[in-house]
């Protein structure tokens, strides 16, 4: 035969479950607001949502000469040695192949 949970009982298993819950959120939102790593998966977010986010984008040859350079609203993808961006406002496609001797600075803009 099972034992019925008194009322006493469940009121405890019901407080118990309600801190796990709030003790699991509490630690989310630390992961997201606090963590450096929270604030990456922000401005990712923030640049999916809004198309890309306000940036330029500053090429170096070797000896520090800047041999590209563009300003918009871009979402960017880095991989194989190169940087894609779309351009927000005109839809244009663009990639930039990384060589050996260049250095490729993106920053956000506010």
């Amino acid at each position: 035969m099972e034992k019925k949970m008194t009322p006493t009982q469940k009121k405890r298993m019901l407080f118990g479950t309600l801190v796990a819950v709030a003790m699991i959120a509490a630690l989310i939102l630390f992961i997201i607001f606090g963590t450096a790593g929270g604030k990456r998966w922000q401005k990712n977010l923030q640049s999916s949502v809004n198309n890309g986010l306000n940036r330029e984008i500053l090429v170096y040859n070797a000896d520090g000469s800047v041999i590209y350079e563009e300003t918009g609203k871009f979402d960017i993808n880095y991989g194989d040695g190169r940087i894609e961006y779309i351009d927000a406002d005109t839809g244009l496609k663009t990639n930039i192949y990384i060589g050996y001797n260049a250095t490729v600075i993106v920053n956000e803009l506010e």
